[in-house]
């Protein structure tokens, strides 16, 4: 196992992001309000590999889901449920090779 780089974990200990043998850049941060849901169009990751995630801002609540589609990043509030209320989420999109 490599002494650099980033491991990112969500709350049931799944890692979600690996980058400790791969080169990354962040590619896109964004804050986005609880309960809203939206896009966008980040040309320059066509053909590229990408990790997309959200991070809730507030304790016990829940981040959105934050999805790829060919070059398009969406998020999108949970609800209902078993999901705590929804949080301001901190949707980062991280390009590595």
């Amino acid at each position: 196992m490599s002494d650099y780089g980033l491991k990112v974990f969500d709350g049931s200990n799944n890692v979600k992001l690996d980058t400790t043998d791969r080169i990354t850049r962040l590619r896109y941060s964004n804050e986005v309000a609880a309960g809203a849901s939206s896009s966008t169009t980040l040309s320059d990751i066509s053909g590229k590999s990408t990790a997309q995630f959200g991070i809730a801002l507030e304790a016990a609540k829940t981040p959105h889901v934050v999805t790829r589609s060919g070059t398009t990043i969406s998020w999108t509030a949970r609800s209902g449920g078993s999901y705590h209320p929804s949080s301001n989420t901190l949707v980062l999109v991280f390009l590595y090779t």
